[in-house]
């Protein structure tokens, strides 16, 4: 029976999920407005989508400038690799109830640190990017537990005091082996989506032994 008292719960129920909607491309146009990075920031992110309520393609960013960030040099200071890491419990969506469940999405407790580690760099090839202005940037990453081969594109603009190394890495949460729950029966609050890019945006004066790079000086 449609009684007075249950149309009162289902126009409250309405009402929530209305303003649920509201909110959720409320944050989707800021992000559309705006970059993910100021100019001046050393940070990282990750970018993905998700599907609430039926709607489709609803962007998820989240950020960290809690980056870590060196070169390591072999003794005689001709081959390097960079290393950069990140606490996965430092990521900032606007969604506390995500972030709090990303450590656990990313198994922090096997792998505490998302971590990159390139390739040996010759000093050469290191001056070549900077100059030419961009690079591919191969190296193993790990999340989740697990490593992965990986490729980051990147650019190289001059900024005057530092350098400002862009780029990001195309992939899938289940090519990283990842798996991101749904919400709600069948996903119906909300279902992510598999892709996924990861966001660098990197300044050379915070990337520790990037002072023996001839080109910088």
């Amino acid at each position: 029976m449609n009684t007075p008292n249950n149309r009162s719960i289902m126009k409250k129920i309405i009402n929530v999920l209305l303003m649920v909607i509201l909110l959720t491309f409320g944050s989707q146009a800021a992000f559309a407005e705006e970059d993910v990075f100021a100019l001046d920031e050393h940070c990282l992110a990750y970018k993905t989508e998700k599907s609430m309520f039926f709607f489709a393609g609803i962007e998820v960013i989240g950020k960290s400038c809690d980056v870590q960030a060196e070169i390591h040099w072999q003794d005689s200071e001709e081959q390097a690799q960079v290393e950069v890491s990140v606490p996965v419990s430092s990521f900032d969506s606007g969604n506390s109830l995500r972030d709090g469940d990303i450590p656990e999405i990313l198994r922090g407790e096997l792998t505490p640190d998302i971590r990159f580690t390139s390739t040996w760099l010759s000093r050469t090839d290191m001056q070549k990017m900077f100059k030419n202005g961009n690079a591919e940037v191969s190296g193993m990453l790990e999340v989740a537990g697990n490593t992965f081969p990986v490729k980051f594109t990147l650019t190289f603009r001059d900024q005057g005091r530092y350098f400002l190394i862009a780029g990001k890495l195309i992939t899938s949460f289940s090519g990283l082996k990842v798996e991101v729950p749904t919400v709600g029966p069948g996903g119906m609050l909300a279902e992510p989506s598999d892709y996924l890019e990861l966001l660098v945006h990197l300044r050379s004066d915070k990337i520790s032994g990037t002072e023996k790079i001839a080109v910088l000086n």
